[in-house]
């Protein structure tokens, strides 16, 4: 079974789907399916420069990079017929689209994981009435061409169109496949007499850091730990909200061992945000053993609930200031049992699951039938197997 994954970009600075297209294929290479990745260069940059790129060239993974939609096109052209399935990462971007349709015109199975691209709340954003237009005709689009359609998490599947074979995979976020199961960064709160919230991730207004910052500053026996960065405006409205008394830490956009640490000094890591498909930053969290405060129209909340490894809650300031004080009065041995089940979710994260459940889904995808009633694999070994008897 052999499988091409088309994402537009690896250039980190296009946001998170390089980090999880990267790692989704490492996960499913691991699980002896032979992958082939393609993408395009970004004008200006050296794409052996990007983490992602080199993750997994490392990996011994073939990452093909064309200079634009045209090679695109005609590396799809030479070579579709080589792959049995053509997995494309979001929806908008041309590449996909054309991805997409050469599966469909040469005969070969197609997925599509669109990163909340399908969604109707994606739709809801669009104020242009022409862009709205196109993007339900692309919807449209991949509702009819693609064969499969893979969601992050059940409020995506939830709110995007129906299609006949739908299914959801979470995003893999720990690397199972070389490292022992996820373990707590520490056991019990991170320091004492006060608790410490933090959030991980861009400054956007869909975030609602506005709800994060005021819920903090009313909380009194709190502290705020606030790691990332975003536009400049939004950024500094963000600032003027912080009240001057040392309990808001403004520590930038952090990686690496930076990163850790910055897990390390949280006890909850907060999520406020309107609408976010999976909320990566939540489900890193848990495989650290620490809670999330999500609210509901953030993927992972479904499995916060369900394990009770943090607290779900509606969107607004309010609610975030309850919770907040909850977690200001909670006894230490209940944080402990927070921790413990936020470990018992993270094992729906790991490398190994993921790339197991993907490999699964292409194969059954490779069992559909045929307008003959045959099954596309049977179809191709029986025309293999006369090639040969000539």
């Amino acid at each position: 079974m052999r499988v091409l994954r088309v994402l537009g970009s690896l250039d980190p600075a296009t946001g998170g789907p390089p980090s999880v297209f990267s790692a989704a294929v490492i996960a499913t290479a691991a699980a002896d399916t032979s992958i082939e990745c393609l993408t395009l260069r970004t004008r200006g940059r050296d794409i052996a420069g990007f983490p992602d790129h080199r993750r997994l060239v490392a990996r011994g993974i073939a990452v093909h990079a064309t200079g634009g939609l045209f090679g695109a096109g005609l590396f799809l052209l030479r070579h579709v017929r080589r792959f049995d399935v053509i997995h494309v990462d979001g929806c908008w971007v041309p590449i996909s689209i054309l991805a997409v349709a050469l599966a469909r015109l040469s005969g070969r199975r197609s997925a599509v994981t669109p990163h909340e691209t399908l969604t109707y709340e994606e739709r809801r954003r669009t104020r242009s009435r022409v862009r709205k237009q196109i993007k339900r005709l692309i919807v449209w689009f991949y509702v009819k061409l693609c064969d499969c359609v893979i969601y992050s998490s059940a409020l995506e599947a939830r709110d995007s169109p129906g299609h006949r074979m739908a299914v959801v995979i979470p995003h893999p976020v720990y690397d199972d496949l070389e490292s022992a199961p996820p373990r707590g960064v520490r056991n019990g709160f991170a320091t004492a007499g006060q608790i410490r919230f933090g959030y991980l991730g861009r400054f956007h207004p869909k975030k609602h850091l506005e709800h994060i910052i005021s819920a903090a500053v009313r909380a009194k026996r709190s502290q705020l730990v606030l790691a990332g960065s975003g536009d400049r405006d939004y950024e500094s409205e963000l600032r003027a909200l912080d009240d001057g008394s040392g309990r808001i830490s403004w520590i930038g956009f952090v990686t690496g061992q930076r990163r850790e640490q910055f897990f390390r000094e949280v006890d909850f890591v907060v999520l406020a945000s309107e609408y976010e498909c999976f909320g990566m930053a939540a489900a890193e969290a848990l495989v650290r053993g620490i809670p999330a405060i999500v609210t509901k129209r953030v993927g992972v909340a479904d499995d916060v609930a369900e394990t009770g490894s943090g607290i779900v809650i509606s969107t607004g300031a309010d609610a975030l200031l309850d919770a907040f004080e909850m977690c200001c009065i909670l006894a230490p041995e209940r944080y402990v049992e927070l921790q413990r089940n936020a470990l018992r979710a993270a094992a729906r994260y790991g490398y190994s699951s993921h790339g197991f459940a993907q490999a699964s889904l292409y194969r059954r995808l490779l069992e559909l039938p045929e307008p003959d009633g045959t099954s596309l694999s049977r179809s191709r070994n029986a025309a293999a197997e006369h090639i040969r008897s000539r």
